[in-house]
């Protein structure tokens, strides 16, 4: 891992802790996705509210400083989960 990367990252995990304190969103670090070059950030279902795009715009700067193609990205759901309950849906309503 670059030290820009690093840097990137541990920007990403205090955001999500300011982020809680601040408006009660439950965000945690997911990933650095070097294909898109987007770091993800997971948004619990349980959040007490949702996340907005003026909750990010610092972490955005911030990174944006480091480098200018890296962005944040926010994922709402557990794609693993979903998927899981898609297909024991599907086996238990026999649609396969």
């Amino acid at each position: 891992m670059t030290e820009d990367l690093k840097k990137a990252t541990k920007l990403c995990q205090q955001a999500c802790d300011d982020i809680y304190m601040k408006y009660d969103v439950d965000l945690s670090y997911d990933y650095f996705d070097s294909e898109v070059k987007t770091f993800y950030l997971f948004e619990s279902e349980h959040s007490a509210n949702r996340v907005k795009p003026y909750m990010l715009e610092e972490l955005r700067n911030q990174i944006s400083n480091i480098n200018k193609r890296w962005y944040v990205g926010i994922k709402r759901i557990n794609l693993e989960a979903w998927e899981a309950s898609q297909l024991s849906s599907k086996l238990k309503n026999k649609k396969f």
